[in-house]
């Protein structure tokens, strides 16, 4: 990726440097008043996952860091062909250099080096502040919003033979190891029933649960009785399929309602929610 200038900015490849990170987790840490974007954890996303590093783009004003978008690769299988995908993860620009169009510039020279690359597809968790951007400038294409359910159990069976039709994101051994490795969470392998679970404790009481699957692991633990909150979208398993099973949380409660949205590079995938599967394991460290 070469550097290029538009107007009195100019635009680099992320620099995933010790001290590039150190700049990029500043900038971050201001534009979203959040203190997760530590050189760490920044590091661990851009510079450690086994699928590949980070692909996109800097805006730069007199050696300032003004913008900045990145999308990370991460394995996917669609109609059980394996495909080459993309998680769009981190997108800002500094108050200073808002209404320029950095935004949309940054995005779609990262979607240029996307498909030089061969990338087929890159998608999206937006909040109701990122999702307009996504949809009237990118051209993003709306799944539906992610189901957010509260349960005292998890479901009685998991109906996989359903995923063979479906957009999924499988982990590798080596991908899993990564991806629970993130510095900002502490997980937790347990079985419930011929249930396993890995989740994230809340607290003594609740805990988030990002991925469920059929008991074939030796490496979990029984798990104590806690509330579960689930995120995602998927149809192998119901979350009323039995009383007190899983209550969808209502709209009014949720603090900002997650959409899935994607964007095709160099495929043309048709999704909707019948056919994906996805859960938190594949996007909350994002």
């Amino acid at each position: 990726m070469n550097k290029v200038k538009s107007s009195n900015y100019s635009f680099e490849a992320i620099n995933t440097s010790p001290s590039g990170l150190k700049d990029l987790a500043k900038f971050l840490s201001q534009t979203f008043k959040s203190s997760k974007f530590t050189p760490e954890y920044l590091n661990w996303m851009y510079n450690q996952n086994p699928n590949g590093g980070v692909i996109g783009f800097n805006a730069i004003m007199e050696d300032e860091l003004a913008g900045h978008y990145a999308v990370i690769p991460l394995e996917a299988n669609y109609k059980n062909q394996k495909i080459k995908a993309l998680l769009s993860v981190n997108t800002a620009t500094g108050s200073k250099h808002q209404g320029k169009g950095l935004f949309t510039m940054l995005a779609n020279k990262t979607y240029v080096e996307s498909i030089n690359l061969g990338f087929d597809i890159v998608f999206a968790v937006a909040n109701a502040n990122s999702i307009t951007g996504f949809i009237k400038k990118l051209n993003w294409k709306y799944i539906d919003q992610l189901d957010t359910c509260v349960s005292f159990t998890v479901p009685r069976k998991i109906e996989s033979e359903k995923l063979d039709n479906c957009f999924t994101l499988p982990l590798s051994d080596i991908a899993s190891k990564w991806r629970l490795a993130n510095p900002n969470f502490k997980y937790s392998k347990n079985n419930i029933g011929k249930i396993n679970i890995i989740a994230n404790d809340i607290n003594y009481f609740a805990r988030s649960i990002v991925k469920i699957s059929e008991a074939n692991s030796h490496d979990t633990k029984p798990s104590m009785p806690k509330i579960n909150f689930w995120v995602g979208m998927s149809n192998t398993y119901s979350w009323n399929e039995r009383p007190l099973m899983g209550i969808k949380i209502p709209e009014f409660l949720k603090p900002s309602p997650l959409h899935l949205i994607y964007r095709n590079l160099s495929s043309e995938i048709l999704l909707d929610r019948t056919n994906i599967h996805f859960e938190a394991i594949n996007f909350d460290a994002f």
